[in-house]
């Protein structure tokens, strides 16, 4: 189950006894916590809303907890943080697994259970993770695909009763580099923005998103890619000035020459853009923008570039030259074609 899925059933009054909301992205842990929280009435969360870190509690007081009737209201929420006897990590507790299997096999009818893994992989060959993913409610919260983002923004500007155009939304993608929690709190400063007229447009996103690594990183590609490395190094210089460290700028470059790598050889396959972006699982514009870059570069002069930038990579983390020295003469190298 995603994030909108569990939206939509709450509101319809579809209420699980127990949820299990596997995954690292943090933006999704909290808004599922978060939807959970606001179906106990306000005045009922102080009484009825039960919170533990497993790292440090005993399992048999949350099942307790579990087990007790809500007082004055139809419902508790009982939330488990750090379920650390999901993965394979030693614990300094000893957990209570079959009193917490019976209690999923059998719960209790006016409690919610939430168990939040925040972890990037459960431990499937544990049998209590085989049971709780037969029997409970599984909500995804790994880091989102683009559809998923594309849902959880219309989700959220529909709330706030406004529209979001297409290029727009592209544009905000973009910036922000699929970033869940990041496109949140940009969404926010949107729709304050829009307050009037209830429409964010591309002027509105261009104007108060600022580009991410990667946005900045393909622009300064671009204009390397058009010859003019005067202009590359100063954008390099401004994202060292912006505190970008240069291992992660380079981490960038490379992954944005193996793209353009990728779109060259699959273009002089016959791929179309529609059938580029599907293959290689990225943003139709990004690929419309990589297409038009590698039209005039072979794939051995790009191949060039993408080994130089490796080595780049390793002179960072081996010697103590400046990086910007570095990046300039990977420069030199990639306009002088490597000969």
């Amino acid at each position: 189950m995603k994030l909108t899925d569990l939206r939509k059933k709450l509101k319809q009054g579809q209420l699980k006894s127990i949820y299990l909301v596997e995954g690292p992205d943090n933006y999704i842990q909290k808004a599922v916590k978060k939807e959970l929280i606001d179906f106990i009435p306000e005045d009922q969360r102080v009484m009825n809303v039960g919170t533990y870190d497993l790292e440090n509690v005993d399992l048999g007081m949350v099942l307790d907890d579990a087990q007790s009737a809500p007082f004055f209201g139809d419902y508790r929420l009982v939330i488990l943080n750090n379920p650390v006897f999901l993965t394979g990590e030693k614990t300094k507790l000893k957990f209570n697994l079959d009193g917490l299997l019976s209690y999923i096999k059998n719960p209790e009818p006016t409690t919610i259970m939430l168990i939040a893994a925040k972890y990037e992989k459960l431990d499937g060959r544990k049998k209590i993770v085989k049971d709780l993913k037969k029997i409970v409610e599984v909500i995804d919260a790994n880091s989102p695909k683009e559809s998923d983002t594309r849902k959880i923004i219309q989700q959220y500007v529909d709330e706030k009763r406004t529209e979001i155009d297409s290029d727009a939304l592209d544009e905000l993608i973009l910036r922000t580099d699929n970033d869940l929690a990041q496109i949140i709190n940009e969404l926010q400063k949107l729709t304050v923005y829009a307050s009037g007229t209830e429409k964010i447009d591309l002027n509105a996103v261009q104007k108060l998103v600022p580009k991410g690594l990667n946005q900045n990183v393909f622009d300064l590609i671009n204009v390397l890619m058009q010859g003019n490395l005067r202009k590359s190094i100063d954008d390099y210089s401004v994202l060292l000035l912006n505190q970008e460290q240069p291992l992660r700028i380079n981490a960038a470059l490379v992954s944005q020459f193996r793209l353009l790598l990728q779109v060259k050889i699959l273009m002089e396959r016959g791929f179309s853009q529609g059938k580029l972006a599907q293959e290689l699982k990225a943003h139709p514009y990004r690929i419309k923008l990589a297409m038009q870059s590698v039209r005039q570069f072979n794939i051995q002069s790009l191949e060039n570039a993408y080994i130089g930038l490796v080595d780049l990579e390793e002179q960072l983390k081996t010697t103590q030259r400046d990086p910007k020295e570095l990046f300039e003469l990977f420069l030199v190298k990639f306009k002088n074609g490597w000969k």
